[in-house]
């Protein structure tokens, strides 16, 4: 566009006008930018709430089984040689473990060498390595016959040994191939057959310097058996795990701890107070002050806290006594938050655990598998909404389809504003060439004038002559 000095002839500032009837016309696009500003401001609130709502869900996880609901503790008297470890599952009680025996991995280690790196050290041919029973063949050749190489191999070739390379100082022959099992356990045997290697290289010979063994322990005086040091299943929820002999009884002792379920309760209800806390102000209006939520006029948000007041309200048939959250100590409060009683919710565990448990399982059909499902029509990206026929009503969860409709209206609101740049960008230009073209012809109108003042004879003059 060419350079424009408005008002030359006319004397009026007609670029100031230029830019007046432009900002006026702007004034639709000025609404279409501050909507943009709003819509965007929900959508963050949206996926703010469905952030929180996660947390409610993590936070329900951690109460949702019956080893995390009924907590317990476990100490040992001996923890040098027993140390234990109790689920909710445990039964309180008191346990005497001796420990005979521990179990052991079976280890093989070679004759010694004087070279671990050098090809054409071990003799050539096949190495039978035979764990748990079961037996690899291995072909040793010109490629592979280092004592490094072999270690490789078998770590490569056999399944549920490691082999390595020790180094012992010795001034002539240092080193030792060791092959061990991975697992303890009478079962676990290692053997390994070297009949199979001829050529101008060294046969190994293997020495056994580990047996594999059973661990061997007494529990209130039962005597068990055990591959592994970690013992478990021994008593349901219980795991011993063996680290010496004992010299007299260690001493299991396993407690209910209902202060770390009474922790996780509040937790959760930590994490629900903060969704709904949230979406309560974001719902704030108050024309006066100047405040409108977020979520205001938002039937989303209005439907989600209706459902969230029905199902933590509700009535669930899964306990004799204990069917409700209140019943347990976790009422509803006026502004649809929720308050624990520490001390009702203690009674009600102490009372009747099967009850307290029931309410919050999944796959129990109470609290926690309905606030599990709501959660997930809302906030999970993968849920499937259907109808009574089967057919898919919805895919996605309600507040994602919720943030992907007001970003949809963005991106139709931003096209829109960027159109009307078009259209701002003409009518200036239009407007400019009109004023411009006013200039012109009052400047041929002036000239005109000026021309036609010129023809006519010059009034005083001829009076004076006279």
């Amino acid at each position: 566009m060419g350079i424009s000095v408005g008002g030359i002839v006319s004397g009026i500032d007609t670029d100031s006008m230029v830019s007046k009837l432009v900002s006026a016309a702007r004034a639709p696009q000025d609404v279409m930018k501050t909507h943009v500003k709003e819509q965007e401001s929900i959508k963050n609130a949206y996926a703010s709430l469905a952030t929180k709502l996660n947390d409610l869900q993590t936070a329900l996880e951690k109460i949702d089984t019956a080893e995390e609901l009924r907590a317990t503790t476990a100490s040992s008297s001996d923890s040098s040689s027993v140390g234990v470890t109790a689920t909710g599952s445990a039964i309180a009680g008191r346990y005497t473990v001796t420990v005979s025996a521990l179990a052991e991995r079976a280890t093989e280690i070679s004759s010694a060498f004087a070279d671990k790196t050098s090809t054409g050290v071990v003799a050539e041919g096949t190495l039978t390595v035979t764990y748990g029973g079961t037996a690899t063949n291995l072909t040793i050749d010109s490629t592979n016959s280092s004592l490094e190489d072999v270690a490789s191999l078998i770590n490569k070739s056999v399944a549920g040994v490691s082999a390595y390379i020790m180094d012992t100082g010795d001034a002539t022959n240092p080193y030792r191939l060791v092959v061990t099992g991975d697992d303890t356990g009478a079962a676990n045997t290692v053997a390994i057959d070297t009949t199979g290697l001829t050529g101008t290289g060294t046969v190994p010979t293997f020495t056994e310097t580990s047996t594999a063994a059973d661990a061997a322990l007494t529990v209130n005086g039962v005597a068990v058996t055990s591959a592994s040091n970690e013992v478990d299943g021994v008593v349901s929820g219980i795991t011993f795990s063996l680290e010496d002999l004992t010299t007299s009884a260690a001493v299991v002792t396993v407690s209910t701890d209902t202060t770390t379920t009474v922790a996780n309760v509040s937790a959760f209800v930590d994490a629900y107070n903060t969704v709904r806390s949230y979406m309560n102000s974001h719902r704030a209006y108050n024309t006066d002050a100047g405040i409108k939520g977020e979520f205001v006029g938002e039937s989303t948000v209005v439907s989600l806290m209706q459902s969230l007041q029905a199902t933590v309200g509700d009535k669930y048939a899964t306990g004799s006594v204990y069917k409700t959250l209140a019943s347990i100590g976790i009422a509803t409060q006026q502004d649809g938050t929720l308050e624990l009683d520490e001390d009702a919710l203690t009674a009600a565990l102490e009372d009747a655990p099967d009850d307290v448990t029931n309410l919050f399982e999944t796959d129990a059909g109470g609290f926690g598998d309905d606030l599990k499902t709501l959660i997930d029509r809302y906030a999970s990206s993968d849920s499937v909404a259907l109808d009574a026929t089967g057919k898919i009503l919805q895919t996605g969860g309600i507040l994602t389809n919720r943030q992907d409709a007001i970003g949809n209206s963005i991106d139709s609101l931003n096209k829109d504003i960027d159109d009307f740049d078009t259209r701002m960008d003409a009518y200036e230009a239009r407007l400019k060439k009109q004023f411009s073209a006013m200039e012109s012809a009052l400047g041929k109108l002036q000239d005109s004038q000026s021309q036609l003042a010129a023809l006519l004879p010059d009034s005083s003059s001829s009076s004076s002559s006279n």
